[in-house]
């Protein structure tokens, strides 16, 4: 069999995304701008609770509810939402179905030395990540955000658009970064907190806590920490 027939008769990977939102919807455009759609892979719609989510837009179908659809065994999912503790309770509800996971690392990304990623991550254009970095699963860093050396970001963490966290900080999980949010090198960051958009964190950041300002303050408790 020739090269050509062997690739004409691979099977294509249908890739699916959890989430019709707004951010499930750029997701859409960068898997348009880094996939090898109608080759290797083949984009088969969106998973959402809301059946009327993607009216009036041209959009591929919502293929159903997110609990209700059982993965085929070529499924890839990638998460497109934006919320946390969201995101980490759709995929655990995947999982136990057996559902696999893709990544998405736009062409545009700026990847540097001995970076380490868990699976689902998600880098949307113009992301840079220096060197020896530890990505957990399910990280999502938004346009133009940037993670410096020797920081380790925790699993279903999420930055908005322009984040920047630097040198030595210790991100844990399911930590939400509104846009252009800041953390100060070798800063710690406890899971499930929240860091306002604007907002510098110059010192240790306690699970479940929101901050703002900048310098950032205390301002509430988010949620139990998980």
């Amino acid at each position: 069999m020739s090269e050509k027939s062997e690739l004409d008769s691979m099977e294509s990977k249908n890739l699916i995304i959890v989430g019709a939102g707004g951010f499930g919807r750029e997701v859409y455009a960068w898997v348009r701008q880094t996939f090898d759609l109608g080759r290797e892979w083949r984009f088969r719609g969106f998973l959402d609770d809301n059946p009327a989510a993607l009216d009036g837009m041209n959009y591929p179908a919502i293929l159903g509810d997110i609990a209700a659809y059982d993965p085929g065994k070529n499924d890839y999912f990638l998460c497109g939402l934006g919320k946390p503790e969201l995101k980490k309770k759709v995929v655990e509800v995947l999982r136990k179905k057996g559902a696999r996971f893709a990544s998405l690392v736009h062409p545009s990304v700026v990847m540097g030395h001995n970076v380490r990623m868990g699976a689902g991550v998600i880098l949307c254009p113009r992301v840079v990540v220096t060197s020896d970095i530890r990505l957990g699963d399910f990280v999502t860093l938004n346009v133009g955000s940037a993670v410096g050396h020797d920081s380790v970001v925790g699993a279903y963490t999420q930055t908005s658009a322009f984040c920047d966290i630097t040198g030595g900080v210790t991100i844990g999980e399911g930590v939400f970064m509104g846009s252009h949010a800041a953390v100060l090198p070798r800063v710690r960051v406890g899971d499930y907190a929240v860091i306002g958009a604007g907002s510098v964190a110059l010192r240790d950041v306690p699970a479940g806590r929101t901050i703002y300002g900048n310098p950032a303050r205390i301002f509430k408790m988010t949620s139990k920490v998980k």
